[in-house]
């Protein structure tokens, strides 16, 4: 067992719980702005950390701020010394990468935000104890792409637009280049006087703008103008004590054994019955993290994209990518009637056997963050809640429900919670699904240092904690630790905890009525926040092409070619004789088996059935996207033959007569249970080595779950990793392998040689049937944070790829590494030049290599993916996340950066730097 901080008491952890969903600040009659008209000097930004707290200005603005590419914006060190919210809302940027916006620096909360699908115009949704805000900024002042933004996420809060000038409906100009919707009533506009370091004024002035009355009536709370908070507070006074526990509950959604659907849910993973006479909306809870799931068709007429694999959206390495899948998954689940997706996974990959590593996002606590986070926030773009999952450290399948991870804090907070804090701070999510595990001993779901303390208390999570489906082992123990909903407890708990066995520790005082209602408060929070009261999902046809044309972007930005000795691929012109083996790739790609399996889309259901096992976890599901029909689609003026790979020596004498021939290996990985070892089963080696020997020029496509040994390696020309790729896998592994979409994938894993590179090179009891019973501890204390790359660092291993490393059909050239240093931020600056002859695209990574004798060798600190034509040179800039420069100390609770001389390595892989730079760094707390 580890020691942690002393467990909270009772009364503490009743505060911690209580203290999250309540912004601190009194209630303001109004809504204030200050407009700098120049942004400040850093020179001056000590003097202006002094004068903006006693304005208690709401918002700070400044238009027209210029950012050269490599420098340190004056109006984010601000922010960080005040502990505002920094955002810089890019216009356009030049060559030189210098950058052209506004800044908006916000004292209130930020609830909710856009995602990069507005670029030149963001969204922040603010609010105070009592009022909200929809806050817009319009950088490119572009009145139809802001009609857009609006319809999409105002939900009838009040509104304020700053910089549009263009004249918008329903707005009302402020006299501070700014307008304003209904909701407010005065507005006044007044100078104010501010000085510089050296005393002299800066134009300043503040916009107060009234709120309105609010519109009262029988049911206030559907007030759209008042804050989730208020509205929330309204609406627990109306409550009866039976509707509030009914809200603590979920059923699950598709029946118990084989019975009838609870009344009212559509069929999915969870229901909660809502409260007709309060106006409360049901919630309708559906899985998963790669698509909308229907189980068993019970939704009949209901289909969705099947998205491709957590690790192929990491590989792609960019955020863009990452939300488009989101909002594009929940988009589909709004319109299929869902208001809560049941996706949002971030445990890190430790070990390449877990079975669940498909729906995660690699190894990396920032890539697996970033992109995850990402995802949520295009989720929640839908006004569908997200969940961020499963907390924490479930990172190994096998006995899920009994195991106990063993880790230290510090080495905790520095891998996989560093991921779920991250996750946090850019999603958003509404609610947090605690896990299965025990955590030093510690149910995921009993656990009040990880729910209380660090959740609720030291991240501030707003949202509620739901349980995993089976999660639950106790009714005051769980809601005094931190839980707040149980879900489908009649099915796959011992009891329904949080009914009966909760009333009664409500009715005796072992849980205070304060924590039943912060408990049922976290819920309806969320579900006002995120428009599951003004924008109720409606059962609506989905967009088929959007979804495909979402799913083949992250299948060609996310698929990494591993290796190409010899150009052999793109496949040229001149190869006029093809033959593709094995992998089902006649019908289908494969993709991975438990709940998030989507087994029905738009072009059908399983294009492989009765592979088994056809039983849970299974099926096993071939998504039909038929990588030789695709092939065939694109080099029509080829022969391309199939042979199903069954028969090495006829796949071989097949391979000897084909200019090129294409081995399709697959893996298929669960829920549930993790793989026996890092193989390819069916003797699929022994297959891809005979084609291999009897025709030189061989390209292997891996269909995996992450990484397999490859023995062949040295015979194959050319390797493409491909993952899980759904329903779009066929067309662009065709794209890819005929040069139509150039490769730009980059992997969120470290590609080790073998089970002897890892941490716990064997595990007994893996997989189905194991010969040796299984164990019941994971020591993860072996490699602490060192998770991945920074294992391979610290013990001198050479993997057979590298974490980051992914080929392109063009080369890049790096030049001028700069790196600026100023308190807790690091923002490098490097020119990047495509050298070769075809447009494309590479990442750029960006490294800390730590002064030696430190526990973890080096960190990712920070990346961007940026795509050229031939010839064409950029300059770009990466901002480092500040807690990827420091270490956390348990004992101060705080993130803090070391004094010392550190590297700044900027690489294609983290075993690759291209160009380094020395810095010294002065100890920092990080805010």
């Amino acid at each position: 067992m580890k020691t942690f901080t002393q467990q909270l008491s009772l009364s503490a952890a009743i505060a911690v719980a209580l203290s999250a969903p309540a912004f601190a600040a009194d209630t303001a009659p109004g809504f204030s702005v200050l407009a700098l008209e120049k942004a400040p000097a850093s020179a001056d930004v000590a003097a202006l950390a002094s004068q903006l707290p006693g304005l208690q200005a709401d918002i700070v603005a400044v238009h027209e701020v210029q950012r050269a590419a490599g420098a340190i914006d004056p109006l984010q060190t601000l922010a960080d010394k005040l502990g505002y919210a920094y955002r810089f809302v890019q216009a356009d940027v030049d060559a030189q990468g210098n950058a052209r916006g506004q800044v908006v620096l916000s004292r209130l909360p930020v609830q909710a935000e856009s995602g990069p699908d507005h670029p030149g115009r963001s969204y922040l949704r603010v609010a105070d104890g009592r009022n909200v805000v929809a806050l817009y900024t319009d950088a490119d002042q572009d009145a139809n792409g802001m009609a857009s933004l609006l319809s999409a996420s105002r939900l009838g809060a009040p509104a304020v637009v700053l910089g549009g000038k263009a004249r918008i409906d329903g707005f009302t100009a402020t006299g501070l280049d700014s307008a304003a919707s209904a909701g407010f009533a005065d507005a006044d506009v007044q100078k104010v006087a501010l000085r510089d370091a050296a005393g002299k004024s800066l134009a300043a002035r503040l916009l107060v703008l009234d709120y309105a009355e609010a519109a009262g009536g029988a049911k206030p709370w559907m007030d759209a103008a008042l804050s989730a908070d208020e509205r929330t507070r309204l609406l627990l006074g109306e409550m009866t004590q039976d509707e509030k526990f009914q809200m603590l509950r979920s059923y699950f959604g598709l029946g118990k054994d084989g019975g009838p659907l609870p009344e009212g849910a559509v069929g999915s993973a969870g229901f909660v019955p809502g409260v007709e006479r309060l106006g409360i909306p049901a919630q309708q809870s559906a899985d998963a993290g790669v698509g909308v799931t229907n189980p068993g068709g019970i939704r009949p007429g209901d289909f969705a994209t099947a998205m491709p694999s957590g690790p192929s959206t990491a590989s792609s390495w960019n955020p863009e990518v990452a939300y488009t899948g989101g909002a594009t998954m929940g988009r589909e689940a709004w319109q299929q009637r869902f208001n809560i997706l049941l996706g949002g996974s971030v445990n890190l990959q430790r070990d390449p056997r877990n079975g669940r590593n498909f729906e995660y996002a690699g190894e990396d606590p920032l890539l697996a963050g970033v992109i995850v986070g990402e995802s949520i926030r295009g989720i929640q773009s839908q006004h569908v809640i997200s969940t961020m999952k499963h907390y924490a450290l479930n990172d190994m399948e096998t006995r899920r429900n009994f195991h106990s991870v063993q880790i230290g804090d510090q080495a905790m907070h520095e891998s996989d919670l560093l991921a779920f804090e991250i996750a946090i701070e850019l999603g958003k999510p509404g609610s947090a699904m605690c896990s299965y595990n025990k955590i030093n001993g510690i149910y995921g779901c009993e656990h009040p240092y990880l729910m209380n303390q660090v959740l609720k208390q030291e991240w501030k999570f707003p949202g509620f904690v739901m349980s995993d489906w089976g999660g639950v082992h106790s009714g005051s123990k769980a809601a005094l630790a931190g839980l707040d909903q149980q879900s489908a407890g009649e099915v796959f708990d011992a009891t329904t905890f949080f009914d009966a066995p909760l009333r009664m520790a409500v009715a005796g005082g072992v849980v205070p009525q304060a924590r039943l209602d912060d408990m049922v408060s976290r819920i309806l929070r969320t579900m006002f926040l995120h428009g599951n009261f003004d924008n109720p999902p409606q059962h609506l046809k989905i967009d088929v092409e959007a979804g495909f044309a979402a799913a083949q972007r992250t299948v060609e930005e996310g698929s990494v070619l591993l290796r190409n000795e010899g150009n052999l691929l793109p496949l040229a012109e001149s190869v006029k004789r093809i033959v593709i083996i094995g992998g089902h790739a006649d019908k289908g790609v494969i993709g991975g088996g438990g709940s998030s399996m989507v087994g029905i889309t738009a072009k059908g259901t399983n294009a492989v059935p009765g592979v088994l096992p056809t039983t849970w976890p299974g099926p096993v599901m071939f998504h039909p996207s038929s990588p030789l029909e695709a092939l065939r689609a694109e080099r029509p003026d080829a022969d391309i033959q199939y042979v199903d790979g069954r028969n090495t020596a006829a796949a071989a004498r097949a391979a000897a007569q084909a200019d090129v021939a294409i081995v399709f290996a697959t893996q298929w990985a669960a829920e549930s249970v993790d793989l026996p070892d890092m193989q390819l089963p069916d003797k699929q080696d022994g297959l891809i080595a005979a084609v291999a020997k009897a025709n030189p020029k061989t390209v292997v496509v891996l269909e995996t779950n992450g990484p397999v040994r490859t023995p062949w390696l040295q015979q194959v020309p050319a390797l493409m990793q491909a993952w899980y790729p759904g329903i779009r896998g066929g067309e662009g592994i065709a794209a890819l392998l005929t040069g139509k979409a150039n490769p730009s994938g980059r992997l969120p894993v470290t590609w080790v040689v073998d089970e002897s590179q890892l941490p716990r090179p064997q595990i007994p009891g893996l997989g189905f049937n194991p010969k040796q019973p299984p164990v019941d501890i994971f020591d993860f204390d072996i490699e602490g944070a060192n998770v991945g790359y920074k294992w391979a660092a610290a013990k001198g291993l050479v993997p057979t790829f590298a974490f980051g490393h992914g080929l392109s059909y063009t080369q890049f050239a790096y030049e001028n590494l700069s790196v600026s240093v100023e308190g807790q931020r690091l923002v490098a600056s490097v020119d990047v030049r495509n050298t070769g002859a075809r447009a494309g695209a590479d990442v750029a990574q960006l490294y800390l290599k730590l002064p030696q004798g430190h526990t973890t060798p080096i960190r990712l600190v920070g990346f961007d993916k940026v795509t050229l034509q031939p010839g064409e040179q950029r300059r770009i800039r990466i901002d480092a996340e500040p807690k990827t420069l420091a270490d956390f100390d348990p004992a101060t609770r705080q993130w803090t950066i070391a004094a010392g001389t550190y590297q700044v390595q900027l690489g294609r892989t983290a075993a690759e730097p291209l160009q380094v730079v020395d810095i010294t760094l002065q100890e920092t707390a990080v805010r």
